[in-house]
């Protein structure tokens, strides 16, 4: 949401990159950061996303050759904005399946029991739509759609993304050209934090065969 994320070293990462060569957007979503607006979390991303992809193909960036990389909800909003757009690689670091299982999870690691989970989520379903209009979109119901290459990346010791939960994307997804990279005794979305030579290696590895940079 913020581009100066620094749980995940957004900078740090951003840095990095472009010393392997690549050109980086960082961008805030609205709301968030320095971008004007009023943000809801899974709301306005998807059309967020779409401008900054605009951004850059208004200079000419084609979509073949433009990556997405997103973490926790940035990887459920980038893979849902890949299911319905052509892009050339989409990088998922901590991505949830559904809303559900997030919340569910969140509960668990709070020592909230599930009743009250089952009692007051349609509740809060019901609310969202009618105050924000809001329409819940998943990465395991459009996953699938996705035409372009997945790496998924999880994180060992995450307490909010189970490790089951990115091994059903990926099954869900189907692709041959996906990768899934599971990194040990690693908290939520701090891969690079804990790996940072072997995460920009890898990252940087995916995105030349996704985007054929070495042809």
């Amino acid at each position: 949401m913020n581009r100066t994320d620094p749980v995940v070293d957004t900078l740090g990462l951003a840095h990095d990159l472009v010393q392997k060569g690549y050109n980086i957007l960082l961008f805030d979503l609205r709301g968030r950061g320095e971008s004007g607006g009023k943000g809801h979390s899974l709301y306005n991303e998807n059309k967020d996303i779409g401008g900054a992809i605009d951004y850059l193909q208004r200079r000419e960036y084609p979509a073949d050759k433009i990556g997405l990389m997103g973490f926790c909800s940035g990887a459920a909003n980038a893979c849902t904005f890949a299911s319905q757009n052509n892009i050339g690689g989409v990088v998922l670091d901590a991505c949830f399946p559904s809303v559900e299982d997030m919340v569910y999870n969140q509960a668990s690691n709070h020592s909230i029991p599930k009743l009250p989970v089952d009692i007051f989520l349609p509740g809060v379903r019901v609310a969202a739509k009618i105050f924000y209009d809001y329409t819940e979109n998943n990465p395991i119901d459009v996953v699938s759609k996705i035409q372009c290459p997945i790496f998924f990346i999880h994180e060992g010791d995450d307490d909010l993304v189970f490790t089951n939960d990115d091994i059903v994307l990926a099954k869900a997804s189907d692709n041959q050209t996906n990768m899934l990279w599971q990194v040990d005794d690693t908290l939520h979305v701090r891969a690079y934090q804990s790996y940072p030579e072997e995460y920009v290696t890898k990252v940087s590895e995916f995105f030349n065969s996704a985007l054929h940079l070495n042809r």
